[in-house]
């Protein structure tokens, strides 16, 4: 396989799960206005339920559907918090995070027969992933075959998200997020429609958690270190370039502001940056991508004066 072709769908196979992330993210953090640091756990909890399951041999389709599970039960174990016990939002994010750790310790744990817990696991050969079901003799289509349903997957949700979020209760949670006191004046409940939000959110980190670590057939109680910051950059990164003219547009530019986050990180890894200093060119991308708007706006503004300027 050419190297270029290879490198691509290396992008391609680390973006694609990470759209769901981000789209998952966008719902609470642009939709429902809600500072919700829940994703690192739910992402966890998702990749830890996905291998675990199967390596005890449960099939790789309910192993994942299961990991969505685990991971809108953190997005409702959040939102309990925050409706039922009143605790700031940012506060229920951090408490659910915490707690998810030694969640997935024990979720590990069950493939251990003599051991409650583990850090880690790692499939074996005879061990078959969502994607290895559909596999060809040729191990050369594999990667294609790889990509091929992560983009199945992301397209599907992009989907279902357009339409959900233009029914009459995808509404009532986009009314929510712009102002809950009118939405509450005009008859919306909006506890359960932050409770559905959230739950939902975490649904799709869940599923991305579980379609990541299928790929690198393992999980690791620090798998999902950094996987917010990506995330929200994705988020960022997609809104200054692709824009965000309407709500289909951005779905759509978030998930191609995923792929660009993977292909920047790769072009610097590439390039010679260290790749032990991930986390560090994590925090300069998510710099850069706040950024983004305020150079946008000077740019304006130049351009803006020098059009007076000539008049």
């Amino acid at each position: 396989m050419p190297y270029i072709v290879s490198v691509i769908l290396n992008i391609l196979t680390s973006g694609l799960p990470c759209c769901l992330l981000a789209l998952g993210i966008f719902i609470t953090f642009r939709i429902l206005d809600f500072a919700d640091l829940t994703a690192e756990g739910s992402f966890l909890i998702g990749g830890a339920f996905a291998i675990a399951l199967i390596k005890v041999g449960i099939n790789p389709f309910v192993a994942t559907l299961i990991a969505t599970i685990g991971g809108a039960a953190c997005g409702y174990l959040t939102s309990v918090f925050y409706t039922k016990l009143r605790i700031p939002k940012i506060l229920c994010g951090i408490i659910t995070m915490t707690l998810t750790t030694s969640i997935a310790l024990l979720i590990l744990g069950i493939t251990k027969g003599n051991s409650l817990f583990t850090n880690n696991v790692s499939l074996d050969a005879q061990n078959e992933t969502i994607y290895s079901l559909f596999y060809y003799s040729d191990p050369l289509y594999w990667p294609i075959i790889k990509v091929a349903i992560m983009l199945g997957f992301v397209v599907v949700i992009i989907v279902l998200m357009y339409f959900f979020f233009g029914t009459k209760y995808g509404m009532a949670i986009r009314a929510t997020g712009i102002n809950d006191n009118m939405a509450r004046a005009q008859g919306i409940d909006t506890e359960r429609a932050s409770i559905v939000a959230l739950v939902l959110s975490n649904a799709l980190i869940g599923l991305s958690g579980a379609l990541y670590c299928q790929d690198l057939r393992s999980c690791d109680i620090k798998i999902s270190s950094g996987f917010l910051v990506i995330g929200l950059a994705s988020i960022l990164i997609g809104e200054a370039i692709f824009g965000k003219r309407s709500f289909k547009n951005r779905l759509i530019s978030i998930s191609l502001g995923a792929i660009v986050y993977f292909v920047i990180v790769n072009a610097a890894i590439e390039l010679g940056f260290p790749s032990q200093l991930k986390n560090l060119l994590y925090a300069i991308m998510i710099t850069i991508a706040l950024s983004i708007p305020l150079v946008q706006m000077l740019i304006k503004d130049i351009k803006k004066k020098r059009r007076i300027k000539n008049a």
